[in-house]
């Protein structure tokens, strides 16, 4: 009985210790880990037909110091890809590292992280055919592309506007299949884009004031907000149309 009286004692201790190492919840409270916060779903479709192709969901959260989170997950076509992709950039953009699983036709093409320090890109990827790693000298401004739709919205930060006409942006392109050798690893490209001006846009998400830019003359994208929030994105080449149907915002 005194061994277990002692035993009983030294659990009692432990779970003490613990409560008074680990902070107390404020339920209700403030995070104080959040400037600000969005949620939001967009919808991908044919442009002539409107047929319902698929969608992404995404969580966006700001940080004190600037920096952006993004958690997003879009699913669509056939055979079917699904991707899940957490993208953390700093206060003007920059990317700081990204996770991205991929899964196309019921089978897991990949996983992998992206990770920069100063002006070296390393990337990790974990495939079928085993891991596989690169790594990239990249610039200052430059951009990822992990394939959500609402990330594709922050390359458009870089567009200086008092210099006006077609400027050209980095960007570090991941394969939106993950169907080659290379799995879901990247390559780096340069992109032109063009500011056309600032457009009221309506959507099943509401109406929003937003710049619209046009990438190659070939993509219109239509963004809002400090975050730039996607609201439209028209590729009439491919004959696809990704709107903005639901946005929740939030503040602390």
């Amino acid at each position: 009985m005194r061994f277990l009286s002692l035993v009983a004692l030294f659990v009692l201790l432990a779970n003490t210790a613990t409560a008074q190492t680990e902070p107390n919840p404020v339920i209700g409270g403030a995070n104080a880990n959040v400037v600000r916060a969005a949620k939001g779903t967009i919808v991908y479709s044919v442009l002539s037909s409107g047929a319902v192709l698929g969608d992404e969901n995404w969580n966006l959260t700001v940080h004190p110091d600037g920096s952006r989170t993004m958690q997003a997950i879009n699913r669509y076509g056939s055979p079917g890809v699904q991707r899940h992709v957490t993208y953390r950039v700093d206060a003007k953009f920059r990317p700081i590292e990204a996770y991205l699983l991929y899964w196309v036709g019921g089978k897991w093409r990949g996983s992998g992280l992206f990770s920069v320090h100063g002006d070296q890109l390393t990337a990790v990827a974990n495939t079928p055919n085993g891991q596989l790693t690169h790594n990239l000298t990249v610039p200052e401004n430059f951009s990822f592309i992990p394939h959500p739709l609402s990330t594709d919205a922050w390359h458009m930060s870089y567009y200086d506007k008092a210099k006006e006409g077609e400027q050209t942006i980095t960007v570090y392109d991941m394969d939106a299949g993950a169907a080659g050798p290379q799995a879901l690893l990247g390559r780096l490209y340069q992109q032109k884009i063009k500011f056309i001006g600032a457009e009221q846009v309506t959507t099943k998400g509401g109406a929003f004031a937003t710049d619209h830019f046009k990438i190659e003359n070939a993509v219109d994208v239509y963004v809002t907000g400090p975050d730039a929030i996607l609201v439209k994105f028209l590729w009439t080449p491919a004959d696809r149309l990704y709107e903005l149907v639901k946005l929740e915002q939030t503040s602390q």
